[in-house]
């Protein structure tokens, strides 16, 4: 439990959601659960299936080496049915302390896991205590430290050059504001693969950071006249390219690609849209991260500094972990392990514009 809070997962990071559809496909309505987790029988009760019961799972008492961990099981992950089988049980050889795990990182002494454990989990074991020191891993949102940087200036420069390879990356704003992770890439280098990758993972309403003066020229004036959003996001009306690019219903990833193109096209004018669409695009603030600190202006300015013309994609990523909401910093940490993508942070990029006076 431990180590996965120091690593930024959740206690039980278990996804549950493909349950009832299995269940479906092999024509079973209900089940019984072996199982001593309470938070099973939830999980899977909210995705609508019939847990008639449980089976408990229970020894007839621990050992020295199994009590620390099922004690944990007991007292932070409320699971029921050990009864007594704990208090009669001997104490563990691990210590409360963690001292344990100096010993498994010190070679001047023997393992514990020499004596009691296969190589193989001794190995798993190195990982995890050094996982257990890295307090890095455990930060809910972006703080930038005493130099501006959250991650760092080389994760600006690696994302730039992302952008300019026509990857996505992942940008994230501060914790005290929205606390969320948006793609972002430039829009004149979209494809339909791309789009496709914004839609899967994002909430779907693909947004295009825009210049003001460049959206006048296009006549793309704003959805409201009195903007009432809490983060003052300029919306403007949105946008589909003309069947003469291609478009067809506008709503497909090849479509939305393709307004994209056209939308990051210093030549397309305003001819070359139909309004409404299936694109918002949105008015950056002059000067971009440095005058607000939002994802539509990180989206120019990614754009910009990759050579690219100064209109960027940009999508909130919702979490895979809890579907219902948005992902938070450190799911979004091992989403882009897990996915190969860039992050870096808002804050990020402001220190870094100030640095390089870019």
């Amino acid at each position: 439990v431990d180590a996965n809070t120091h690593l930024g997962f959740p206690e039980d990071a278990r996804q549950y959601g493909v349950v009832p559809s299995l269940m479906k496909d092999m024509g079973i309505d209900s089940i019984r659960l072996m199982t001593n987790n309470p938070r099973k029988i939830e999980r899977l009760t909210s995705l609508g299936v019939d847990v008639a019961g449980t089976i408990p799972m229970v020894v007839p008492e621990a050992n020295p080496y199994n009590k620390k961990y099922l004690q944990t099981k007991q007292d932070r992950m409320n699971h029921s049915n050990f009864g007594d089988m704990l208090i009669n049980s001997p104490d563990s050889m691990m210590s409360s302390d963690y001292s344990h795990v100096e010993i498994l990182l010190n070679n001047e002494k023997p393992s514990v896991a020499e004596e009691f454990i296969t190589e193989g989990e001794e190995m798993a074991a190195v990982a995890i205590a050094s996982a257990l020191m890295d307090d890095d891993s455990a930060q809910s949102g972006v703080v930038a430290a005493d130099d501006g940087y959250c991650f760092g200036r080389q994760s600006v420069e690696d994302a730039i050059a992302a952008v300019k390879r026509g990857e996505l990356i992942v940008v994230v704003d501060d914790e005290s504001r929205e606390n969320e992770g948006d793609f972002i890439m430039a829009a004149d280098k979209c494809t339909p693969k791309a789009m496709a990758e914004f839609i899967r993972y994002s909430s779907g309403v693909i947004c295009i950071g825009m210049e003001g003066e460049r959206m006048d020229e296009l006549e793309l004036p704003a959805m409201v006249v009195n903007n009432e959003d809490p983060k003052g996001t300029a919306f403007s009306v949105s946008v589909d390219a003309t069947s003469e690019h291609g478009i067809t219903t506008g709503i497909s990833a090849t479509d939305r690609a393709k307004t994209s193109v056209v939308l990051g096209n210093m030549d397309s004018k305003a001819s070359d849209f139909h309004r409404p669409g299936h694109i918002f695009p949105l008015r950056a603030k002059e000067n971009g991260v440095l005058t607000r600190d939002g994802h539509t202006e990180a989206a120019v300015d990614f754009a910009r500094l990759a050579g690219s013309s100064p209109a960027g994609l940009l999508c909130e990523i919702v979490s895979e972990e809890h579907p219902t909401e948005m992902a938070r910093l450190p799911e979004l940490k091992r989403f882009c392990r897990k996915h190969g993508y860039v992050l870096t942070s808002i804050a990020d990029l402001q220190q870094y514009r100030r640095d390089t006076g870019l």
